[in-house]
């Protein structure tokens, strides 16, 4: 079993600990102030609350792992996909309570799906987000995990989103990066219009995870928009919109549908196809950024 992920507090984010969710309104080096939804306020040690938060991460994987042991008594039977669609419960901001994210849940569903003969792709829930990553299981491991290209799924109290991520670091070695290598691929302008056309057809919109401030931009024939509306399409490449923000700055370019958590219920099972089909339309951006 997987150790959790470390902890990064966000002003604005939700979280919870034994107490209940709180939302984190302001931190000041070392500590924060933390206010549940009963409107009780408290300032607290950052540390504290990041091992509350790992500690109750690791339990509800042990939690999972034992579910699914009790589910699967044999390795034969270990192999079989138990995903059977998501549940409105589900459609929240932490992870806790939920099993959508298990590797024999909806990772296997889509791992197996995805249509890639050159790569072995498997899952990895993400910390205590409700958030989940699928990788080459080769690639997975080889860098920094935050900034390795990877296919994801997430949702959020309204909706799932799933796509592709890749993030330049102030800390990373930039020459031997995915970033670098899929920078490199996507200022080929015949890339750029495949990016876009994908983008188009499967009304797909970029946006800085990084900066969650900055603009989410949809992709048209004419070139990219802001989503917040432009008397007409902005002729510049994509690889414009990234150099906005110049480094060191990092930048989490993340490329992604979404869908409204009723019509992803609806769905059941079936979800699992609808993300593995778009992973495999974008696989030119995955290999361009982990094959070297």
């Amino acid at each position: 079993m997987e150790q959790p992920a470390k902890i990064e507090f966000n002003v604005d984010e939700q979280y919870e600990n034994e107490k209940g969710v709180f939302t984190v309104i302001s931190i000041h080096r070392d500590e924060m102030v933390i206010r549940w939804e009963n409107g009780e306020e408290i300032r607290t040690e950052i540390e504290l609350q990041r091992r509350i938060a790992e500690r109750r991460e690791w339990e509800e994987q042990k939690r999972l792992a034992a579910a699914e042991a009790a589910r699967k008594p044999s390795r034969k039977s270990a192999k079989k996909t138990v995903f059977t669609g998501f549940a409105l419960t589900d459609f929240k901001k932490s992870a806790s309570g939920t099993t959508w994210r298990s590797r024999n849940q909806l990772g296997a569903a889509v791992a197996q799906k995805i249509d890639a003969a050159s790569f072995k792709f498997n899952s990895w829930a993400f910390g205590n987000k409700p958030e989940m990553h699928v990788q080459d299981t080769k690639h997975h491991g080889t860098g920094a995990a935050d900034d390795q290209a990877k296919f994801f799924v997430r949702v959020d109290q309204q909706a799932l989103h799933y796509g592709f991520r890749v993030a330049r670091s102030n800390t990373q070695d930039v020459a031997s990066s995915d970033w670098s290598r899929f920078y490199e691929w996507l200022a080929q302008p015949e890339n750029e219009q495949t990016l876009r056309t994908i983008a188009v057809e499967d009304k797909l919109a970029v946006c800085n995870l990084a900066s969650p401030s900055s603009d989410t931009l949809i992709a048209s024939d004419d070139g990219w928009r802001s989503d917040a509306g432009t008397p007409k399409p902005d002729q510049e490449p994509l690889t414009g919109y990234i150099n906005g923000t110049p480094e060191p700055a990092p930048f989490d370019l993340a490329l992604a549908a979404s869908m409204a958590k009723d019509d992803v219920v609806a769905c059941g099972p079936d979800i699992a196809k609808t993300i593995a089909q778009l992973f495999t339309r974008l696989l030119p951006l995955y290999r361009a950024a982990v094959v070297h």
